[in-house]
């Protein structure tokens, strides 16, 4: 018996190696057809969401392809979807991506047997602009079936390079059920205009639900309720978008490069920092696919051998904060001194200078000492730069003491540490309060002022020619730096050998709003540490305000400025703030990343200037200058790339707030909760004054 038993199991094992065999064998030979079911009807109640541990949100990437075109699949592979998997740990989406084809061969077959990654729509229609529609709606079909707990589904064509990072982080701040995003369509026969292009579109977890809970509909159809087939993807889709009034519309034209027919057109496109202004590139061919992911491809490093790259992702939440203060009066109280259209703003803790002393000596313009803890009392510094026979200067000059700071503006008096750079807030804050229209902005080392004459309507300047316009440029080298690469201190440290941030310049005479002008400074530019420790300093700039004319820059386009020589037009005030919580090295630079996010949305302009001013530099420590650098070094590039999606949709630029962009600030680690709370008292300070006028 147990003989007869044991020859049993040998037999069933020996049976079970054949049949396993045989079809290894036949799968690997490819001899018997793979046979491929439609896409069934979905139970609705059978749907179970996938289990996961991964609490970020799942977004599914559909890319249309034929299935001839497997150069432009292994293109996308090796390129964008590889960044996908290079950085799918650290990405705000979980990704699941399939290559739509209509139907297998056997190409496409053996394809999909080594990458896994194709979905066959088993769509018997053929041609151009032949059921588009059915396509999309199989294809949310399936999502909805196998992906239940998608939240954003994404449907593309296969000539679409995407800026993978910087793409998923507008997804992310734009996340929401309802959303149907991409590039937006006017076309005036379309009755549903506007719409978004089927070459890219996103739709959120309810629309998607609401479609396929739909009928597709060939024949008899009622078209309040069916879903009707108009042969493109896109206008079938806003057509079934149409009935809800609730959909989360987001055009995103400015960050998207549509349709570039020819490849010179494409080529030209193809720059080093093209992702910092655009998310995605369609007409794309495999050159530019294979360029563009060159310039934007991630490099990872291991953190315990060279250390972390800092993201500018949100990283923290907003904690509940104490409220400002309510028991003041007033937030801003008027003393005797009369008004001034021109007021230069210094904070000190040093005797007069020489700046401090020539600007005190202008005749039409007022000058506002903004003392601390540590700044002489008032009797003996004014005593050092009034003149013997002039008597009028208490209508000029302000010492405006610590104790006055509290009394005439309270609340940010209580938010603005005592003893540091961030007390200069008071000064602007003071002269908006005295009617001006012109605010000199300067420390006490840099002497001389911009000539206001020279910026006059119709004034002569250069600036970016058409199409040469990137997000950043260094200003620097127009004015004839001495080394072959300089950069003003604040510039993104990975751009100072790019020369895409050296446009080419063209003259203009045309109309110009300026919000800002920053002179340039000899003798001790303003550079950063790793300069000064690298480079020759002291030096001049070669220009000369007769050939070097200001430097304009376009909307759009970013430089750093600073708060040491920097003439500041009334429109602008109101983003004069200087954050609290960085360093003061990097206070002023922040501010002027800031202010001009807000310039390019309200149409104003910063210009850079030859040097007005001559910097006889205070004592400074390099490596101290080093270390209070930092976040210059490590977050500059995040934070221009930032600001640069908040403002590149004019609708946006419309709902621009001040606050809330603090906020998100400080959710992505630039700046503290302090911060939040200085930015609240700024703008009601400034609100009480702007009504009280």
């Amino acid at each position: 018996m147990e003989r007869s038993g044991l020859k049993y199991l040998m037999c069933l094992i020996f049976w079970l190696i054949l049949v396993v065999g045989s079809l290894l064998i036949s799968r690997h030979m490819n001899w018997q057809p793979v046979v491929l079911s439609p896409v069934k009807e979905i139970q609705l109640e059978d749907r179970q969401p996938l289990s996961t541990i991964d609490n970020r949100p799942l977004l599914v990437l559909g890319i249309l392809s034929a299935g001839l075109h497997s150069d432009y699949r292994n293109a996308s592979r090796s390129t964008w979807l590889s960044t996908i998997h290079i950085l799918q740990d650290r990405l705000p989406f979980r990704i699941v991506y399939k290559f739509l084809l209509d139907q297998p061969t056997n190409d496409t077959i053996v394809e999909n047997d080594k990458y896994d990654d194709i979905f066959f729509l088993n769509d018997t229609h053929r041609g151009w602009a032949v059921k588009f529609g059915y396509k999309l709606y199989v294809w949310y079909k399936y999502i909805y079936e196998y992906y239940p707990d998608t939240l954003l589904a994404v449907k593309l064509d296969d000539d679409v390079f995407l800026c993978v990072p910087q793409l998923l982080k507008r997804l992310n701040e734009l996340k929401s059920t309802k959303l149907y995003y991409g590039k937006a369509n006017k076309w005036e026969t379309n009755p549903f205009a506007p719409y978004i292009d089927e070459m890219f579109v996103v739709v959120g977890k309810d629309l998607l639900e609401r479609i396929v809970k739909r009928k597709y509909c060939t024949e008899q159809c009622n078209k309040t309720i069916d879903l009707i087939d108009t042969n493109y993807g896109d206008t079938s889709l806003v057509s079934w978008l149409s009935i809800y009034d609730d959909v989360d519309f987001q055009g995103d034209n400015h960050r998207i490069v549509y349709k570039l027919s020819f490849e010179t057109i494409a080529l030209d496109h193809v720059k080093p920092l093209f992702c910092l202004r655009y998310v995605l590139c369609h007409k794309s061919s495999i050159q530019v696919m294979k360029q563009l992911h060159e310039y934007n491809k991630p490099v990872l490093v291991s953190d315990a051998v060279t250390g972390s790259i800092f993201s500018g992702d949100i990283v923290r939440t907003l904690l509940p904060m104490p409220s400002l203060a309510t028991h003041h009066n007033a937030f801003a109280i008027m003393d005797k001194m009369p008004g001034c259209d021109n007021w230069a703003v210094v904070t000190t803790i040093n005797y007069p200078t020489k700046a401090v002393k020539s600007m005190a000596s202008l005749p039409n313009w007022c000058l506002v000492i903004v003392a601390d803890t540590k700044t002489p009392l008032e009797s003996t510094y004014l005593s050092e730069i009034v003149m013997k026979n002039n008597s009028n200067y208490s209508k000029i000059i302000k010492y405006l003491s610590v104790k006055e700071q509290t009394i005439l503006y309270p609340l940010l008096s209580e938010i603005i540490p005592l003893n540091t750079f961030g007390r200069k807030n008071i000064g602007y804050m003071y002269a908006i309060h005295h009617k001006a229209k012109l605010i000199w902005d300067f420390d006490d080392d840099n002497d001389g002022i911009v000539d206001i004459n020279d910026f006059k309507k119709h004034f002569h300047y250069v600036t970016v020619c058409k199409h040469s316009q990137n997000i950043l440029l260094n200003p620097y080298p127009y004015f004839g730096g001495k080394e072959t690469r300089t950069w003003p201190r604040g510039f993104p440290l990975q751009y100072i050998k790019s020369n895409e941030t050296l446009p080419k310049l063209c003259t203009s005479r045309r109309n110009v709003q300026l919000g800002i002008v920053q002179s340039l400074a000899n003798n001790q530019p303003d550079v950063d540490a790793i300069y000064r420790m690298t480079r020759d300093v002291p030096f001049n700039f070669g220009a000369s305000r007769t050939f070097h004319p200001p430097l304009v820059l376009p909307r759009g386009t970013y430089a750093p400025f600073n708060a040491q020589a920097t003439l500041w037009f009334a429109p602008s005030f109101a983003y004069m703030a200087l954050p609290l919580s960085v360093n003061g090295r990097v206070s002023d630079i922040w501010r002027s990343y800031i202010a001009q996010c807000f310039l390019h949305s309200k149409n104003m302009c910063l210009a850079f200037s030859s040097p007005y001013v001559i910097q006889d530099r205070n004592a400074h420590d390099i490596l101290r200058d080093f270390n209070a650098e930092l976040d210059l070094y490590q977050k500059s590039k995040q934070l221009v790339e930032f600001l640069s999606l908040q403002q590149n949709s004019f609708r946006q630029y419309e709902n621009l707030d001040f606050v809330e962009l603090y906020k998100q600030l400080y959710t992505r680690q630039y700046i503290e909760q302090l911060d939040i709370q200085f930015a609240e008292a700024w703008t009601k300070t400034l609100a009480s004054i702007t009504e009280s006028a």
